[in-house]
């Protein structure tokens, strides 16, 4: 579907406004009912890779009324690449000023390395063996086998933690942190995302589910809660604090990715032209080329 931005992008450059001369295919894991399909879409629902783009080919399809006009992109998502696609986004690869507070992808979770409770270090086995008899994790982003499980026990909290290096300072209070993760327990009663410049300084987003499942969860950075006097141009810890109710079960989530979403800031020649869903989900493995097109529709009312 060709979005708003999209017609209008498309018009500027064919009355030779702008340029397309670069193309970009991105890649994302949200199906339709996590986000769906408008030409309103600024953006997938979430981007986890993203791929310059050419032109594949020009489908003129007569035996329809309209006649139907396909320009078709294709790309190669190179062998380090891994996940669930279920959305495809076409950009243009240009734009007039660089920003560096742009959309970007915060973490990914394929790192068992450096993560820490209470002081106590974990190696990727404890991260990748399912240590209670729940659904075992799929991961959407990365390799469906690999990923990092949090996990606490009934009427307890514990905090997970990292080392990152952000600098949070120039988004606004209208950007969005996003958080893909799947919840294999009915027991988890809390779920926090915190960024930190130092152990009691931080700003706390709340990612708490409503079931199990797979979730993507958007939160402004105006629903953050600061504790402290986080310094946002220096954050250097990134925690998962997860908290069990009163439920026998254990809680546990398995964390896909973090990104955050650049939602005010606007670019009159960048922007989604057009968006998809794809009727069956692929999976693109780690260690061997894909390729992906993206077929663009035009209408001309004929």
């Amino acid at each position: 579907m060709i979005t708003k931005f999209g017609k209008r992008f498309l018009t500027n450059y064919i009355a030779g406004n702008s340029s397309f001369s670069d193309k970009e295919i991105a890649i994302g894991i949200a199906n339709n009912t996590e986000y769906a399909l408008s030409d309103t879409n600024s953006r997938l629902g979430f981007e986890f890779y993203r791929i310059p783009a050419r032109v594949g080919g020009v489908d003129i399809d007569a035996s329809v009324t309209p006649t139907k006009y396909t320009i078709i992109y294709s790309a190669t998502i190179p062998t380090n690449v891994a996940g669930k696609i279920n959305e495809v986004g076409l950009y243009p690869g240009a734009r007039t000023s660089k920003n560096y507070f742009d959309s970007k992808m915060v973490y990914d979770f394929e790192s068992t390395l450096d993560w820490t409770t209470n002081e106590v270090s974990f190696n990727e086995d404890t991260f990748t063996t399912p240590v209670y008899d729940l659904e075992a994790a799929v991961y959407r982003v990365g390799s469906a086998d690999s990923g990092l499980n949090f996990f606490c026990l009934p009427n307890t909290t514990l905090s997970w933690s990292t080392p990152v290096s952000l600098d949070l300072s120039g988004y606004s209070l209208q950007d969005s942190l996003v958080f893909a993760f799947r919840c294999q327990s009915v027991n988890v009663s809390s779920l926090k995302v915190r960024f930190c410049s130092s152990d009691n300084n931080c700003y706390e987003f709340d990612f708490t589910p409503s079931g199990t499942g797979n979730f993507i969860i958007e939160k402004k950075f105006s629903t953050a809660i600061a504790y402290g006097s986080p310094n946002l141009e220096n954050i250097n810890k990134m925690e998962i604090k997860l908290t069990a109710g009163s439920d026998t079960a254990l809680a546990r989530i398995s964390g896909d990715a973090i990104r955050i979403n650049d939602e005010d800031t606007f670019d009159p020649i960048y922007g989604l032209i057009a968006r998809s869903i794809l009727p069956t989900e692929i999976t693109k493995v780690l260690g061997r080329e894909a390729q992906i097109e993206f077929k663009l529709d035009l209408s001309f009312g004929d």
